[in-house]
């Protein structure tokens, strides 16, 4: 069987499926980051470092705590 490629000009935000070109960092319609097209013109979702710092900050919150209030 022969493999078939696609070449897409353009990626869709996986948010809203909007149409954007290939170099857009951002979605025009609902102003998520896009990463790049996968194989399926898909974009990647970016990676929201915010979330992540915010979760280790969160966890080391509660580490200090349960050590303050049941260690000390």
């Amino acid at each position: 069987m022969e493999e078939k490629s696609f070449v897409h000009n353009y990626k869709r935000c996986p948010e809203c499926l909007t149409n954007l070109p290939l170099n857009a960092k951002a979605c025009t319609s609902c102003k998520q980051k896009v990463g790049d097209a996968d194989k399926n013109g898909l974009a990647k979702r970016a990676i929201n470092w915010r979330g992540y710092f915010m979760l280790l900050i969160s966890w080391t919150a509660l580490f200090f705590y349960v050590w303050w209030a049941f260690f000390q």
